[in-house]
């Protein structure tokens, strides 16, 4: 009569979903999203975690000596405990520290998915994010991205301003540009070597063997990137004493409408501080550093110290923009690509002419931007 043993029925279970989570973690890891495969994974990721209770309760006593610091085993004091509590608690620090290795592995997974273009999938996942502006009662303002093969972990700002190019108010700006804080500094191994092609994507990616350095957290309000979104620095008209455009402690109010780097497709949405009407520009002003091609190599302008610093700037970033009617919400307006800015941010101007941009072209693959009017309130009745 055949019999089934709990024992190996875990063991073999365990075994089979370590399989399929090892083939689905790597295919999220470094492939455009699939809700089939997400599906997949968090499926057997749950069926694990059931089979991982049954097998402690199963196992309890011992698992009790295990976490037992006092108890010792064969005369010696068991680490395994505090050993085991710091390393995990350092993998879930990481992240928030951004540390080694969760930065270099987050890097890896964003290049092995730009390199995966070519299989875009047909279902897209977006992200939502909605900042409630205390006291607002204007129109909500909506953009939607939807990120191309480059865009990896880029540096935007997005903002409102008149026809006649008058700073209204950002949008949103990612952190790293709104407090001027870079902090992942790095430098060529053979300061010689030039660079014309992207360091991070492509057959051969070269940022690992031709790169050292990466987090330097003394290096937080001492470098200064005004190459990063020179328009739109120069739209926030924050000087440092240096004479570069760079937010300082004058521009903190960028702060409220700042935030991490939001490195999926999202949606968007803020909420005016007052109701406006006529016409606008929303303007997206977006760029990647490492980013070099053949025209906009390490060594085209070997005099310009921001252009050939430690930012590798590379190609300059990419403005877009749409004009949107307040008066005529619900509307969904697509932003077109207007031209680029200064090399190394030496103005604020627009460069119309993007013939010599490769990648750079390629970070938004849309970008689309709608007004919706805020619900009537009306007073309630006893």
């Amino acid at each position: 009569m055949p019999a089934m043993q709990s024992r190996s029925f875990i063991g073999a279970a365990l075994f089979f979903a370590f399989i399929v989570m090892l083939i689905t973690s790597f295919l999220l890891f470094s492939q455009q999203h699939s809700n089939l495969i997400a599906l997949i994974h968090t499926m057997i990721g749950f069926a694990m975690v059931l089979t991982l209770i049954w097998h402690l309760v199963k196992n309890y006593k011992p698992l009790v000596q295990y976490l037992n610091p006092l108890k010792k085993h064969q005369g010696k004091i068991n680490l395994a405990f505090p050993v085991a509590l710091l390393f995990i608690g350092y993998l879930i620090a990481s992240p928030f520290l951004r540390l080694s290795p969760a930065m270099d592995i987050y890097r890896l997974g964003q290049t092995l998915k730009a390199a995966d273009k070519g299989n875009d999938d047909v279902e897209h996942m977006y992200v939502e994010r909605q900042v409630d502006v205390e006291g607002a009662t204007g129109q909500s303002i909506t953009i939607e991205l939807k990120k191309g093969p480059y865009f990896l972990w880029p540096q935007y700002a997005i903002w409102l301003e008149t026809l006649s190019g008058e700073f209204v108010q950002p949008l949103y700006v990612t952190s790293a540009i709104a407090t001027n804080n870079f902090t992942n500094k790095v430098s060529k191994k053979d300061p010689n070597q030039v660079f014309n092609s992207h360091l991070m994507v492509g057959p051969n990616p070269i940022a690992a063997s031709a790169l050292e350095g990466g987090e330097d957290p003394e290096s937080k309000d001492t470098r200064m990137r005004p190459e990063s979104l020179p328009v739109f620095l120069h739209q926030l008209a924050a000087k440092a004493d240096n004479g570069y455009f760079v937010p300082t402690d004058n521009s903190l109010e960028v702060d409220g409408f700042s935030g991490a780097t939001m490195t999926e497709n999202f949606i968007y949405t803020i909420t005016m501080p007052e109701a406006l009407t006529g016409q606008y520009r929303v303007r997206m002003e977006i760029n990647h550093s490492f980013d070099y091609n053949e025209y906009y190599s390490s060594d085209r302008f070997p005099d310009d110290e921001i252009y050939s610093g430690d930012g590798f700037s590379a190609q300059p970033s990419v403005i877009y923009e749409s004009v949107i009617d307040f008066s005529q919400p619900d509307n969904l307006n697509q932003m077109v690509l207007i031209g680029h800015g200064h090399h190394s941010g030496r103005d604020g101007d627009i460069y119309k002419d993007t013939s010599n941009l490769t990648t750079a072209l390629e970070l938004a693959d849309r970008v689309l931007v709608s007004i919706k009017e805020q619900p009537m309130h009306t007073a309630s009745t006893q």
